[in-house]
C-alpha cells in the first residue's frame, strides 16, 4: 500500500504507478488517513499482515534486506497457519 499526503496530486500518482507497473493500492491523502495512522514522518512504510495488523513499521527507509526479511518471515507465518488443520 502507498500513501501519499504531501499534496501530491492523484493524476501524477496513478502515471507513475502506470509507468513503472506498480501493483499494490496506493491513495493520495487530504489528512484522514494520515491523522488516523499517525506516521511519524516520510517515508514510512508499513507491513500489514492478513487480519490487517501492522506488524512492522519503519519511519525512514529501513533498505531492501529489512522488508524482505519481514515479508519472509511474515509468508511463513501464514504458510504454517494455512496448513493447520480446522477446528
Amino acid at each position: 500500500m502507498h500513501l501519499k499526503y504531501d499534496g501530491e496530486d492523484a493524476r501524477k500518482v496513478k502515471e507513475v504507478m502506470d509507468k513503472e507497473k506498480l501493483s499494490w493500492r496506493s491513495f493520495v491523502d487530504r489528512g484522514a488517513i494520515a491523522e488516523k495512522w499517525k506516521p511519524p514522518g516520510t517515508p514510512t512504510f508499513y507491513i500489514i499482515d492478513p487480519k490487517g495488523v501492522i506488524r512492522h513499521k519503519w519511519a525512514g527507509a529501513p533498505g531492501e534486506k529489512a522488508i524482505a526479511t519481514a515479508l519472509e518471515k511474515l509468508i511463513q507465518e501464514a504458510e504454517r497457519e494455512a496448513k493447520k488443520p480446522a477446528e
